[in-house]
């Protein structure tokens, strides 16, 4: 069985019984059984990581059902791979070589060198991480709403660091648009969104070299790059374009940067809670969260998207081709062609997928405009989860157009095309040759 195949049934196997245990009546507040439809989308939202729901999940969910969703969103965050890895150290059941192939494929490793330490890391990690976030959270949900506060200071640690965009706030206009002033909340989860978005060998690399820049692996500097990047472009534009719209209604100059910067990481880590509306949103500010989203995290991370190293490479290949030049170098390295046309793949899959799913969504359900259906799909594959409102009024049909396309973003458009594929391992070169392009 490919390592990757394996990944995948072991995702499926663990979103089918969460499923199972969501669609009890103990699992909601209405003590009644949930449609299979809307379990199965439940459960894939909690181990994807997407945070696209049907109904609120504080009224909606009961104490067992929020549990549930947050061992899903833990799971998901994490990795199959990576979790089963971190219960065979807990039982020292010993690490074979198929186990080690199958880690470096999943955490997107070109070795196996290494890889259980990686975990081992990665679980320490994430404890410190979420943990610390609950600490910082803690006073400000329990000043608002007693000692339930406690669990939803972990609750929204958990899901911000996995980027899931779940929330269990009592809210009266959803997430935590009820916090938009609020700079202490928006800004820690911001923090574990990005931390989050990085990926685990980034956070590993700057732990070990500390703030030295120069020691940094190439890897973790275009990540870094990137992500301040696209995080600073998107903070300027939201200001810029939402300035006057109903999504910045009442609020001042220094809310509207708070509220825009906070949008742009969400958009950018594809963590998925919101402060504004994003109904409210001009046309231009849509546009661009798609755009952040499309985009998304970076590799090994908790986050969706192409990454933010998919996106460096196109834009040096094509800086690359204007200047007629035949390597693709970065930093004074050269990049090879493997790794140029697997970031040409990796998008051009994705653009296929969302193209496919976008036509059936809209096909399906016809009353609901195209642009909330390419919205909610691009949400939906890069397992963000900010939402125009459209998943509770989509048909069954829809529904489980957005489960793939979720499941598809989560384990990635290359993962899943080498499951059907058969890798090239053969040295066989042939003659070059020059064609005219453009």
């Amino acid at each position: 069985m490919p390592p990757m195949l394996f990944v995948l049934l072991g995702f499926l196997a663990v979103m089918l019984a969460g499923a199972f245990l969501l669609c009890l009546p103990i699992s909601n507040t209405k003590n009644e059984w949930m449609s299979f439809t809307h379990s199965i989308f439940w459960a894939t939202n909690g181990v994807c990581g997407t945070g696209l729901i049907l109904s609120p999940t504080e009224s909606y969910l009961s104490g067992f059902g929020q549990a549930v969703l947050f061992l899903l969103v833990q799971f998901g965050g994490l990795g199959f791979m990576t979790f089963a890895t971190f219960i065979f150290l807990l039982i020292r059941k010993r690490i074979t070589l198929k186990d080690r192939i199958a880690i470096s494929e999943a955490l997107g490793q070109d070795h196996i060198k290494g890889v259980v330490r990686l975990v081992r890391n990665i679980a320490i990690m994430t404890v410190v991480i979420e943990l610390g976030g609950t600490l910082l959270l803690i006073p400000f949900f329990t000043y608002d709403n007693g000692a339930i506060g406690i669990w939803q200071a972990m609750f929204n640690s958990v899901s911000a660091f996995c980027n899931a965009g779940f929330d269990v706030m009592p809210t009266v206009f959803g997430s935590l648009c009820d916090y938009s002033s609020n700079p202490g909340v928006l800004i820690i989860i911001s923090a574990l969104s990005i931390l989050g978005a990085f990926g685990f060998p980034v956070i590993d690399d700057i732990i070990k070299n500390r703030f030295h820049w120069r020691r940094y692996r190439l890897h973790t500097k275009i990540v870094l790059i990137m992500t301040a990047a696209l995080m600073t472009l998107g903070t300027f534009f939201f200001l810029a374009s939402e300035w006057n719209s109903a999504a910045f209604a009442g609020m001042n100059g220094g809310e509207k940067l708070l509220n825009s910067l906070f949008q742009s990481v969400m958009a950018s880590s594809t963590a998925g809670f919101s402060s504004i509306s994003q109904n409210a949103m001009s046309s231009a500010g849509k546009t661009f969260t798609c755009f952040l989203m499309f985009v998304g995290s970076s590799p090994c991370s908790t986050g969706g998207g192409i990454k933010t190293t998919t996106f460096a490479i196109l834009v040096i290949m094509g800086v690359a081709g204007l200047r007629g030049k035949d390597e693709i170098i970065i930093r004074n390295r050269s990049i090879s062609l493997k790794t140029g046309l697997r970031a040409v793949a990796v998008t051009l899959i994705a653009v296929i997928v969302l193209f496919i799913g976008v036509l059936i969504i809209t096909a399906t359900d016809p009353s609901v405009p195209t642009g909330y259906d390419l919205f909610e799909a691009i949400t939906a594959f890069t397992t963000t989860g900010l939402s125009m409102g459209s998943a509770p009024i989509y048909s069954s049909g829809a529904l489980y157009v957005l489960t793939v396309l979720m499941i598809i973003g989560r384990l990635g458009p290359l993962s899943i095309g080498m499951i059907f594929t058969k890798r090239d391992n053969s040295s066989l070169k042939f003659p070059s040759a020059n064609l005219m392009i453009g």
